[in-house]
């Protein structure tokens, strides 16, 4: 039996007869002719702790859900499958379901005496309007299978225009950020930003950029005391955190300044990308599997005391589970602030945690997405692999890690046998499976299908194999039709197509390891920041057919600036690779 987590506080929802998300519960369900209710919940969500203490723990709601349903909990952290589909915008998410699993009614928190109602209104037209409900589930069913479809169309300069053009009207020109409140972080965004800076040297793109990273780090979003991120603001100021804080959320923010700092090395940025390895190695990291833990939990009260008052609170609650996305994740994000800041240590935590995850979650075939520590579960989601594969490559990149090209190479194989639509290209998020309810129809999601495409582009960059690019082409064409109705959420989307519409770029050196010309030449590689270029270390010997495939002179130590597959000649000299790159730089900055 699954062990469900509740709020921490008092409360009755134990007492609910909660099930496991499964075909074992939608049997029971078809066979007693009972409508389920879905309860999906988050373990350092505040206001599903407030759910389990207020309308969960109300007897009258106990009773009705027992007595009239089949009460389904899910954990939105283990099953992202479950909750794309199911989400009624936001956590907790309560959705009513027919015993198909097809959606009924939902929302998302519901207090008491609404809660009360719903469970009645709900089983009772369920019993007594069934024939007037079925024909309309079924046209909705059919309705969404059409919207689903993709409309494929030509990936053109244009796209990246808007996607900016959106992103500039949503910015908020008096604190930063982007919307109104609740307001978000947007690290995906804010990457798309730094690309855009990094293309066009815009200093409009460079303001939005400083004052939306000053002022999360300045506001009641951060922690001054212990480093690290809340998830949100509750404020268009930044002032009221919800004050949980997510392994995701602060892996892809340390990213972010990190990377802003490579760009903007005198903002200051690198305190923060410090700060914030700080918590994640204090609070997060788990020594005995050699990985992070997912979250830590909110704790309104202990966030506003000072350092001793912490102390003597006692921390708040940490999920322990182990995630491999999100692993992914902040391994890519600890090498990317140890090339920023010069830091060996982020570097080898980031080369551990990659190591765990091969070793935990990897069986050579497909990626689990997490383990509670008794075994890994849930294999072959694509943001998972997405995450992983980007992470392999960014080690093979740091010139430390040659094996770990064919690793990326092999995991992107095994995510396309399982993932890649044959007919009509792109990834599906889930592979193709015998399940209950909405699972059973999977889904092309755009923000990991854009990431996908990405890394098929650096892959297809690093071994040459056009197979890689033409993938990514397809995959991102395939939503030109309906990239627009995303909105700001298609910034990965922006990245991804104006990566494909410039010609790649890679930084070959071709020498010993333990050459100084070698080691010069790389040096200089390693601070380019041009958001489609790659790099690649290639030492004679080890590498010698890659060598020799592209016609390099094995003996001689040098460095190669390609563009597509045109390469200019031996540079020896750092000085020399640092004009060539330059140059090219300027060839293709945007307008």
């Amino acid at each position: 039996m699954t062990d469900f987590h509740f709020s921490p506080r008092p409360n009755r929802a134990s007492e609910i007869a909660w099930r496991s998300w499964g075909d074992e519960a939608f049997a029971e369900a078809r066979s007693a002719d009972k409508p389920v209710l879905l309860a999906i919940s988050a373990v350092w969500c505040h206001w599903c702790h407030v759910m389990d203490e207020t309308s969960y723990s109300d007897a009258d709601v106990i009773r009705g859900i027992n007595e009239r349903y089949i009460p389904i909990r899910v954990d939105n952290d283990e099953r992202p499958d479950v909750n794309r589909r199911y989400n009624m915008g936001g956590w907790p998410t309560t959705a009513f379901l027919t015993p198909d699993g097809e959606i009924l009614n939902g929302a998302t928190y519901i207090p008491p005496d609404a809660m009360r109602h719903y469970v009645a209104e709900v089983a009772d037209v369920w019993r007594d309007k069934r024939s007037e409900l079925e024909p309309r589930l079924r046209e909705l069913k059919e309705h969404e299978a059409e919207a689903h479809d993709q409309k494929a169309g030509d990936l053109e300069p244009e796209i990246v225009g808007a996607i900016a053009a959106l992103v500039r009207g949503q910015y908020d020109p008096e604190y930063g950020g982007f919307g109104r409140e609740p307001k978000f972080p947007q690290p995906k965004l804010l990457r798309f930003l730094i690309d855009e800076y990094r293309r066009t040297m815009s200093d409009d793109v460079a303001k939005m950029l400083h004052k939306t990273l000053a002022a999360m780090a300045s506001g009641g979003m951060y922690d001054a005391l212990e480093g690290g991120f809340f998830r949100y603001s509750t404020t268009r100021a930044w002032g009221i955190p919800h004050f949980e804080k997510m392994l995701e959320d602060n892996s892809e923010l340390l990213w972010i300044y990190g990377e802003a700092h490579r760009t903007f090395p005198s903002a200051g940025y690198d305190r923060i990308a410090r700060d914030v390895m700080r918590w994640m190695d204090a609070s997060l990291w788990r020594e005995d599997v050699r990985a992070f833990s997912g979250s830590q939990d909110a704790d309104e009260r202990y966030y506003t005391l000072d350092a001793a008052g912490r102390a003597a609170h006692g921390a708040p609650f940490v999920d322990r589970r182990v995630y491999s996305g999100w692993n992914a994740l902040a391994a890519s994000a600890y090498l990317a602030a140890a090339n920023a800041l010069g830091d060996d240590r982020a570097h080898d935590r980031a080369v551990s945690v990659m190591r765990s995850l091969g070793q935990r979650m990897w069986d050579g075939t497909a990626l689990a997405h997490f383990d509670r520590g008794d075994g890994p579960e849930l294999r072959g989601l694509l943001a998972d692999y997405v995450a992983t594969i980007t992470a392999v490559l960014d080690e093979y990149e740091t010139g430390q890690h040659p094996n770990a090209l064919s690793a990326a190479a092999e995991m992107a194989a095994a995510m396309g046998r399982t993932l890649e639509d044959p007919l009509s290209g792109g990834f599906w998020d889930a592979p193709e499976r015998d399940a209950p309810g909405r699972l059973a129809r999977r889904e092309k999601p755009i923000e990991e299908g854009a990431a996908a495409a990405e890394l098929l582009l650096r892959l297809a960059a690093l071994t040459g194999d056009r197979h890689w690019h033409e993938s990514a082409v397809r995959t991102l064409g395939g939503f030109v039709g309906e990239y627009r109705q995303w909105g700001q959420f298609a910034a990965a989307f922006g990245s991804a197509v104006a990566r494909t519409l410039s010609e790649p770029r890679l930084v070959v050196v071709v020498g010993p390891a333990d050459d100084p010309v070698a080691k010069a030449l790389w040096q200089i590689a390693l601070q380019s920041d041009d958001p489609n270029g790659a790099r690649q270390w290639l030492v004679p010997g080890r590498d010698a057919e890659r060598i020799a495939a592209r016609g390099y002179p094995g003996e001689r130590v040098a460095a190669y600036v390609c563009i597509g597959t045109v390469c200019s000649a031996p540079i020896t000299a750092a000085a020399g690779l640092a004009a060539e790159l330059a140059g090219v730089r300027r060839r293709f900055r945007a307008d």
